[in-house]
């Protein structure tokens, strides 16, 4: 977390054993039923995938099930230049390994870094994942047509880029398949559709 960078916005403060560590300046929560936790704290109640909030950077363990949802809405606010966040293992190693449209998107805006691997006894109740602790640091401001592109271009992942721009309205000599691209490899993969503004 970078104390520089305000306000600090916990999402999902729950009972707040993290928050009087974080003391964050806002406190996101949708369980109504906490309230009496986070008393002491300018407490807001919402659902992290509509945040209310437009600025800042972003702490938080994410309910997994929220994850890609979350990412979708949070990747187009360019005033949160910074996330900390606790997140499932498998989808944090999903996001730097595997050729999808969330990976590829993700890769494009932000520099992502692992930090600490968390086991599951560390939670109450106990998960039956492992999570590691994964900065955020945004590099690009949001770009819907490249968001467009990446989406369309993800759909396929068995194709050629070649074959796959054109399906997408655009043209590559590239005859790689779009699924041997990595998702830090996302520039290297819109420079070979003719997007080299990125």
């Amino acid at each position: 977390m970078d104390t520089g960078i305000r306000p600090i916005l916990e999402i999902g403060c729950g009972k707040g054993n993290i928050t009087k560590f974080l003391e964050p300046d806002i406190c996101i929560e949708l369980d109504k039923k906490m309230t009496d936790y986070l008393k002491n704290y300018n407490l807001v109640i919402a659902d992290a995938r509509y945040l209310p909030i437009l600025r800042g950077q972003l702490v938080s363990s994410l309910p997994y099930q929220i994850t890609s949802d979350f990412f979708k809405e949070v990747v187009k606010l360019d005033n949160i230049p910074k996330l900390t966040l606790i997140l499932q293992k498998d989808f944090v190693d999903k996001i730097l390994n595997d050729p999808t449209y969330i990976s590829f998107l993700l890769n494009y805006v932000f520099d992502i870094q692992t930090k600490d691997i968390i086991p599951p006894r560390c939670f109450s109740p106990r998960p039956k994942v492992y999570s590691i602790i994964t900065v955020f640091n945004r590099v690009r401001e949001y770009n819907e047509d490249v968001d467009s592109l990446i989406s369309c271009i993800s759909r396929y992942r068995n194709k050629t880029l070649k074959k796959a721009s054109k399906l997408c309205g655009l043209s590559s000599d590239n005859n790689l398949k779009v699924r041997e691209f990595k998702p830090w490899q996302v520039l290297e993969l819109l420079n070979s559709v003719g997007l080299s503004y990125v």
